[in-house]
């Protein structure tokens, strides 16, 4: 799956912002290595400083992307705030030059899951999704949930359900009203990443960090659970054994895991409906793919309910 890869490099960031990186670092910056994962279209490198320290740093041209510029700032704000328990790198400081916005982070020597899931991997990232008391600034607001009820509302998104896929044209009353239940159980006072994918996530040899926090919101603390479980089933792993075991999840209705997953995937289906930003392509992509294989994790469950 294609990805952001026409990434700015080091030699393409104004020198201000290279003076205030490396004022941010402690040191001049001697190599810089691009990361290929995730799907932000802003600058993404590990750093090798003068002293032989690495960190890791990440800009955005205000310029060229203004919808991206408050994300990278909403990241700014929660990544100086989250809970020293939270398995996150440390922000090391951020700053604005030159209509460019750069954080540096503390460089985590890891590598994003496999994907396919390998069981091993899945199973250490579930077990370091705990929960943990959300900081005051962050919204309650759930803005990466949710769509049915737009496209109920859009009659042009409406015929475009048809070929989507025929069983969601048929179902829409039920994903709205699943959706607007599910939105209600989101509802909570724990940190929740809220865009808990594979390319978040880092694995080292002994540890899982969870990476990119500009969506993070006030919410139930097993929604993280289920995004995971959702890529999960993306490639054919049976999420419901551990949607039963997980501790976070195994204690929640029936009808609210429904009513979460229903807004997941309208969230994903929406954003695959409209126009969509040039560049920003590979997103609506993996929104594609994520919906429709939420989608199918969805009507298995109502499925089975309504044979039993």
């Amino acid at each position: 799956m294609a990805r952001s890869k026409n990434r700015a490099q080091w030699r393409d960031l104004p020198p201000a912002v290279h003076r205030e990186i490396q004022r941010i670092a402690g040191s001049q910056v001697v190599a810089a290595v691009n990361c290929p994962g995730g799907y932000s279209p802003g600058f993404a490198s590990r750093l090798t400083l003068a002293d032989g320290r690495q960190v890791f740093a990440k800009a955005i041209n205000g310029t060229d992307w203004p919808s991206q510029l408050e994300i990278y700032r909403a990241e700014a704000r929660t990544a100086a705030v989250l809970p020293s328990s939270v398995p996150a790198p440390a922000l090391q400081g951020t700053t604005e030059a030159d209509n460019w916005l750069a954080l540096v982070f503390q460089e985590i020597a890891g590598q994003e899951p496999d994907q396919p899931w390998r069981p091993d991997d899945l199973s250490r990232t579930l077990e370091a999704i705990k929960p943990h008391k959300a900081p005051a600034h962050l919204s309650t607001d759930h803005p990466r949930l949710g769509g049915w009820q737009s496209i109920s509302n859009d009659r042009r998104a409406i015929d475009q359900l048809k070929a989507f896929d025929p069983w969601v044209y048929e179902n829409l009353s039920l994903l709205t009203d699943l959706e607007t239940h599910g939105l209600e159980m989101a509802k909570g006072e724990h940190l929740v990443h809220c865009d808990l994918y594979p390319h978040n996530i880092l694995l080292t040899n002994r540890s899982v960090y969870f990476v990119d926090w500009p969506h993070a919101r006030q919410g139930a603390p097993y929604l993280d659970v289920l995004t995971v479980l959702s890529t999960a089933t993306w490639h054919g792993i049976d999420p419901e054994p551990f949607v039963a075991t997980h501790p976070l999840t195994a204690g929640v209705g029936v009808r609210a895991i429904d009513g979460l997953l229903a807004a997941q995937a309208g969230f994903c289906v929406l954003g695959t409906l409209g126009p969509i930003e040039p560049g920003m392509e590979p997103i609506r992509d993996y929104k594609l793919g994520l919906g429709r294989a939420v989608l199918a994790w969805l009507k298995r469950r109502t499925t089975n309910q309504t044979h039993h």
